[in-house]
């Protein structure tokens, strides 16, 4: 088993979900422009004499009965956020980053195994010389498309896996509860215009985390060649360069893509040269530029470019697993740009918010 070390820095607003969704008045309350996140059952606990129904039987918000004096009381808040989410009103809710028991936010190994296995089958697919894609590659689950084609890269079954061999470690970085995170307004942005938009719980900053990967080489030796995978080692060995080659083409097509958002779109300039200044950026071969969580968006986890080599196919994917948003009322015409949306961070007030980042780029470093 050979083990390396792993620092993870964070270059954008990073958001690994929970799959929960908080609400205002239940989970948080806002207040002086930061997010207050209350612990329930102390609020609760603290406020039991005025848990009472009113006319219509209906019990008061936990967030409601706290007053200004009680912001005063740890007691009652796991922690507190800068920011807010983009509406107050009674019905707000935001997104949770994905926390340990004590509140600590981390990166799931699962989640930066997953950047590395789309790294390695994009770059690995023209090695192993796979012919176009047809139909029956694909399959027709959405939750398992794409997986006769997985099976070809990388094994039959998970048993003979080639990433059987990766194990990635949870990474973990700030030591007090919240820390590092902030409350963010984040919206989907098109070529003419931007959705509504969404909180999210997000990581700032180059906030900075660690962990460990390991590579069984056990499962190498001869002994182990019934596994069917032995002549992929060195696509361990290159791991990070071959992340890195996958990165490089994909902010390359993100740059153009940035710079080209029309009005009435918000201008997105500063989000393209965020992408330039990245695509400048000499790294050794010990480092690499991955994009993980909300807002990587289906080329950061898919086969990408090499789905939509026959444009016709990859039409009929689109409208089969409905991944055109306008469905019915779409003008897709085969090889337009696909994906035509990009998720981004806004700042700014309500009618003058601006996309100042992507979601989810950060730099890993492997020693």
């Amino acid at each position: 088993m050979t083990t390396y070390k792993l620092t993870l820095r964070t270059l954008s607003p990073v958001h690994i979900g929970t799959g929960d969704e908080w609400r205002l008045g239940f989970d948080f309350v806002l207040y002086n422009g930061q997010t207050w996140i209350f612990d329930e059952d102390a609020v609760l606990q603290s406020k039991e004499q005025q848990l009472k129904p009113d006319g219509r039987g209906h019990y008061p918000l936990p967030g409601s009965l706290l007053t200004e004096k009680d912001l005063q009381n740890p007691k009652l808040f796991r922690y507190v956020l800068r920011g807010q989410p983009p509406s107050e009103k009674a019905d707000a809710r935001m997104k949770p980053f994905i926390k340990d028991p004590h509140d600590r936010p981390y990166i799931p190994g699962s989640s930066l195994k997953g950047a590395f296995r789309t790294a390695l089958a994009w770059t690995g697919w023209n090695e192993l010389r796979l012919p176009r894609p047809r139909r029956d590659d694909i399959g027709r689950s959405r939750s398992w498309a794409g997986n006769p084609l997985e099976k070809k890269i990388f094994g039959r079954d998970p048993n003979n896996d080639l990433l059987r061999a990766l194990q990635v470690s949870d990474l973990h970085g700030p030591q007090q509860p919240g820390e590092g995170l902030v409350a963010l307004k984040a919206q989907v942005l098109t070529q003419g215009a931007a959705q509504s938009p969404i909180g999210l719980e997000a990581l700032v900053g180059e906030v900075e985390f660690r962990g460990s990967l390991k590579i069984d080489d056990d499962l190498f030796k001869p002994m182990a060649a019934r596994l069917g995978f032995g002549d992929r080692k060195r696509w361990l060995d290159e791991l990070l360069p071959r992340a890195q080659k996958h990165s490089r083409a994909r902010l390359e097509r993100l740059a153009v893509w940035f710079e080209n958002v029309e009005p009435p779109a918000p201008s997105a300039e500063r989000i393209a040269a965020f992408y330039r200044q990245m695509l400048n950026v000499n790294l050794s071969p010990r480092q690499a530029f991955l994009q993980i969580g909300w807002g990587a968006g289906w080329d950061g986890k898919t086969f990408w470019t090499h789905l939509q080599q026959d444009e016709l196919l990859f039409e009929r994917l689109v409208s089969e697993f409905h991944l055109d948003k306008a469905g019915k009322r779409s003008k897709r015409q085969p090889g337009d740009p696909f994906p035509s949306s990009r998720r981004v961070a806004m700042s700014g007030k309500k009618d003058e918010a601006k996309p100042v980042a992507p979601f989810g780029w950060v730099l890993v470093e492997m020693e």
